[in-house]
């Protein structure tokens, strides 16, 4: 790591403490150690300096671990802490149990610096992730705010629904209700005559077969049929990490000639005439939509020229800059469309290529490096010859996200640069790394393991009311058991699970099983109701009601006894889906709830487009529920919310007495968390004992 770990040591024997900070030293880390040896000097320390990584060297200490946790939770601290000890592995586990980063024999000083080094990094990739995750908070904020104030007339519509709309839009086609627009058609806002124009268009964006924005002119209307003529601007964005359109109102007057020079403009590189970076990182998106279709890989290309500074210095800025613009053309020449090229930064050049194999990319590349190093650049006054470095990565559309793709070309090409240069590297992962895809492939081949072996189980977990024993109520959760017997909770596999198309088999054997148990536990306790989970996956299969319906009927169960449980995100970003699943449970009486839920601009909104009898919470509700009276205001205000529109409200992660009696005094419905019960091997919880 290149930052300097400030180190804490806690000890009297500053002879160890030198032995480690020796082995930090030698492996290249710059260190800023301090040193104490009693409580009051630990707390002085820790009340006034923030340190990255805390070291405590047990022998010959009267300090123990118990002390300094105690001190760290004082000063508000949460720094890792690694320990050099005398005692055996046996008695080392409390110590791990209460948050200790590591355990080392006192005399393993390499070893130790090791440890220090990792929890420093970690720690400080931490704290960075936070500022990150904040200014990314704060930068929504303000383009929320940008988008509600802008005079542009701007709308997100995804599957052709409306998600978004600003008030100039609402304004200009006549809309008063903001909440009438969300889950609005856009095809409503659309004169007759131009609807089949505009879902070619759409049709055509979608498949990327119009690049990443286009603009066309339609006959519209207003909310109350009056027609105008528009240009709509569709261009590629994401709300919440979900793909979607956006959609700018332009006025039909506007030049056309002038409209798509701007757009150009807004996409190129001054200097050679390549697309920017900004409109890269979108067709890398794009290739990655495309792979899911094709089934194909795609090419991720980092070039750079080497010794570009050199090169500068000797024939000038403004040569310079004919160079890049010379070596841009080559690229061009070597990858042509459907290949994207692109200036990155500097000397920097990166190249998209959909739909190729590993051995056409590195072909095409010993072409473009033998082009541009055979060749003298006249630059004016002067002239020059000049190597190019690339980093390669092949991927598809279970990569990792886009800044991490370019994170690991640009890894790539530091190869090639340290290699002297004029010659390409592959992306590989370090040792222990794994990519997205070899981590999604992975799970997709244990899934497939498992349901062919039978090791996917099911637990139950109870839902209780809190104002006195009406039915029984089971939240149902799978697990998988691997190969070697290792047991597995589903937000380890889920999400691998989605992206491979592992999902929908898994949701059909959990509906099939669960329903199997639910059918003897109604001879039992006719009342019973079971809540069960569907995924993304199966919203993306209209014959999903069809599958509840069957097993309902094949198993003599009523409707009543399944509720079937929607995260708030599936159902924001699959709402067209997720309206037919409400209305086909609502038509054999089944009931729905949302899971989740809480965390929207206007969660409520929801239940304006489908029926559902329970919300349940979002769980970062109940953190620090007790203490924390912003969390308590918005229980309550979901809580009334969704009694005056006849809800049940559902809190989960109840870890202790103290949040079940803050949601107790917030009349909360239901209640489920492992202070009531751990999800159980079978449904044998005693309702009448709560």
């Amino acid at each position: 790591m290149n930052e300097t770990i400030r180190t804490l040591f806690v000890t009297s024997n500053p002879n160890l403490a030198e032995e480690v900070i020796s082995s930090i030293r030698t492996r290249g880390n710059a260190i800023r150690p301090e040193q104490v040896a009693t409580t009051d000097a630990l707390s002085e320390a820790l009340e006034n300096r923030r340190f990255d990584v805390i070291v405590l060297i047990e022998p010959g200490l009267g300090l123990t671990r118990e002390h300094l946790d105690e001190a760290l939770h004082a000063s508000g601290r949460r720094t890792p802490v690694v320990i050099l000890t005398e005692r055996p592995e046996a008695e080392r586990l409390a110590d791990y149990e209460a948050g200790a980063y590591a355990l080392v024999d006192h005399e393993l000083h390499e070893l130790a610096g090791i440890f220090t080094v990792r929890a420093a990094e970690q720690f400080q990739l931490r704290q960075r992730l936070g500022r990150m995750d904040a200014s990314l908070q704060e930068s929504e904020r303000r383009c929320q705010l940008l988008l509600d104030n802008s005079r542009d007339a701007i709308a997100y519509v995804h599957e052709g629904m409306h998600i978004y709309a600003n008030a100039s839009w609402r304004e200009r086609f006549g809309i008063a209700d903001p909440e009438d627009v969300e889950g609005l058609p856009l095809m409503d806002l659309v004169a007759p005559e131009s609807r089949d124009k505009l879902k070619g268009l759409l049709r055509r964006f979608q498949n990327g077969e119009e690049g990443d924005h286009t603009h066309q002119a339609f006959q519209l209307q207003s909310f109350d049929g009056t027609p105008f003529e528009a240009n709509l601007r569709l261009s590629t964005a994401s709300v919440e990490g979900e793909a979607c359109t956006q959609v700018l109102l332009d006025s039909a007057e506007e030049d056309p000639e002038l409209a798509e020079k701007i757009d150009y403009l807004s996409q190129r590189d001054l200097v050679t005439g390549l697309y920017n970076r900004q409109h890269f990182t979108g067709m890398i998106e794009t290739a990655q939509s495309q792979a899911a279709q094709s089934e194909k890989p795609f090419a991720l290309i980092t070039l750079a020229v080497d010794r570009f500074a050199e090169i500068r210095a000797n024939v000038g800025m403004s040569a310079s800059d004919l160079l890049l613009a010379d070596i841009g053309k080559l690229i061009e020449d070597q990858f042509p469309e459907p290949a994207i090229t692109a200036r990155l930064e500097a000397e920097h050049f990166g190249i998209v290529v959909p739909d190729t194999r590993r051995n056409e990319v590195e072909t095409r590349i010993h072409g473009l490096m033998e082009a541009v190093t055979g060749r003298v650049f006249e630059l004016g006054n002067a002239s020059t010859n000049c190597t190019l470095s690339a980093g390669i990565v092949i991927a598809d559309e279970t990569a990792v996200g886009t800044e991490e793709l370019l994170s690991q070309a640009d890894r790539a090409v530091k190869e090639a640069v340290e290699a002297g240069g004029g010659t390409h590297r592959f992306f590989r992962p370090a040792e222990g790394e794994m990519t997205q895809a070899q981590a999604d492939q992975q799970w997709k081949t244990r899934i497939q393991d498992a349901l062919e072996h039978d090791r996917l189980e099911l637990r139950y977990q109870p839902i209780v009311n809190l104002h006195g024993a009406d039915r029984p109520r089971y939240s149902v959760f799978v697990r998988l058991r691997d190969a070697e017997g290792h047991v597995h909770e589903p937000d380890v596999f889920m999400a691998s699970a989605e992206r491979t198309g592992m999902a929908t088999p898994i949701d059909r054997w959990v509906l099939k099983t669960a329903l199997g148990v639910l059918a003897e536990q109604l001879k039992k306790t006719p009342g019973t109701q079971f809540f069960l989970k569907l995924t993304n996956g199966s919203l993306g299969d209209p014959s999903v009601v069809t599958w509840l319906h069957d097993d309902l009927h094949a198993l003599r169960i009523p409707a009543d006894n399944v509720v079937v449980e929607l995260k708030e995100p599936t159902v924001v970003t699959h709402l067209k889906p997720a309206i037919h699943v409400a209305r086909g449970l609502q038509e054999m009486h089944g009931h729905l709830c949302i899971d989740d839920f809480g965390n929207g601009l206007n969660p409520f909104q929801l239940l304006q487009h489908l029926e559902a009898d329970h919300i349940k919470l979002d769980p970062s509700y109940v953190k620090n529920l007790a203490e924390s009276e912003e969390n308590q205001q918005m229980i309550r205000e979901h809580t009334d919310a969704a009694h005056a529109k006849g809800k049940q409200v559902i809190v989960p992660f109840v870890e202790d007495a103290s949040v079940l009696a803050v949601l107790y005094s917030l009349n909360v419905n239901l209640v489920q968390g492992y202070f009531l019960q751990a999800p159980m091997p079978a449904p044998t919880f005693d309702f009448s004992s709560t």
